[in-house]
């Protein structure tokens, strides 16, 4: 069967067309290094470069909520060796006050330094991070520990621990509420700074005995915690490795399976190029060819 001039002339200006969309695809390959862009590039990967990506971001998403969590657990840690310096400081001033050579006059001037640090003992429970509280529980809207009468302060946070994801269906606790850390168990700080306070002005020998037994308690309370901070630090650095891990992993599977092989596709597109040329000469041939016999 005897082909038409003009079934050549499409069939040419086709394969142009086609050899044309292959060498764009090929240039955007060599601009993007990427192989894989939309679906139609690879039908049966592109699926699994979608769930990859969303795997990937759901991983990048777990990080940050450490990075979060890292933040809030070296300001609690900080905070909690400053108490314990400053309830150190404290003891030294009520060891002082409670020697029988510290007049009465003396325990009052006593009581203004102590007074003093029961105040910055307040702002450092009261720490915060990006302008949340780092002790409140889970109440951040407002500092956990509030100054009233006297020397009375009152905790206004709750006892609720705050934790994050840190991988799926896992999450991790990041600090201590304030009550358990400064009104816990063993002691409650803020009320026996108080009490000494009372003690120091009243000229109360007594009282400032029970102080101190109270300092010593506190400083182990704060200890406790301080250890526990410890420890969620060693959680969250270690979690935090493990994702690296896994999204360098992912990162290499995407890698290998949208990048682009710069050498096969370079190659690539010296050989459409190639083609694409010929078969331009081919279809200006019968384009002249054509041209001729509708001259005649």
């Amino acid at each position: 069967m005897r082909v038409s001039d003009q079934q050549l002339y499409g069939s040419t200006a086709g394969s142009l067309q086609r050899i044309k969309e292959h060498i764009v695809r090929a240039q955007e390959q060599i601009a993007t290094q990427q192989r894989i862009a939309k679906p139609s590039d690879d039908p049966s990967i592109f699926g699994q470069v979608i769930l990859e990506k969303s795997a990937l971001a759901d991983t990048d998403q777990w990080m940050r909520n450490i990075q979060f969590g890292t933040a809030r657990v070296a300001v609690a840690d900080q905070t909690l060796g400053e108490a314990q310096n400053l309830i150190s400081r404290i003891r030294e001033l009520a060891v002082q006050a409670r020697s029988d050579t510290t007049s009465a006059q003396g325990r009052v001037t006593i009581a203004q330094e102590v007074r003093q640090l029961h105040r910055q003992l307040i702002q450092l429970a009261n720490a915060e991070v990006s302008g949340q509280p780092v002790f409140a529980g889970t109440e951040t809207g407002a500092p956990p520990f509030v100054l009233g009468a006297g020397d009375a302060v009152t905790y206004q946070g709750n006892s609720e621990s705050q934790s994050i994801a840190v991988g799926p269906n896992q999450t991790t606790q990041i600090v201590l509420p304030g009550d358990q850390v400064f009104a816990g168990a063993t002691t409650n700080i803020f009320d026996d700074l108080g009490n000494l306070l009372v003690a120091l002005e009243t000229n109360n020998g007594a009282g400032i005995e029970v102080g101190i037994g109270n300092l010593d308690r506190a400083v182990d309370q704060l200890s406790v915690a301080q250890g526990q901070i410890g420890a969620i630090a060693n959680r969250l650095d270690t979690a935090h490795g493990s994702l690296q891990d896994v999204s360098a992993a992912i990162q290499q599977a995407l890698s290998d399976q949208t990048d682009t092989d710069m050498a096969t596709v370079l190659t690539e597109l010296q050989v459409q190029q190639t083609a694409y040329q010929a078969t331009s000469q081919t279809f200006s041939r019968l384009f002249d060819s054509s041209l001729l016999k509708f001259l005649r």
